[in-house]
């Protein structure tokens, strides 16, 4: 059986506790800002003028199975 690694959006592990739950704007490998609502923390990415270059990933919530 072969099996694929497939590199962390964020460098280091996630915080599940932390950030568990919410969605998260990735920038350069590192977290720049997140919240439970995606609409304002698209707002905010928004005002800062990062919405071209974040991308966005909602974090399982803990205990969640995996995908």
């Amino acid at each position: 059986m072969n099996q694929f690694d497939t590199p962390s959006p964020v460098r280091g592990a996630l915080d599940l506790d932390r950030y568990g739950g919410q969605w998260i704007a990735i920038l350069r490998r590192r977290i720049v800002d997140h919240d439970k609502d995606l609409e304002r923390l698209w707002k905010r990415i928004e005002r800062e003028g990062l919405e071209e270059k974040a991308q966005f990933m909602l974090v399982p919530p803990p205990g969640a199975a995996p995908v």
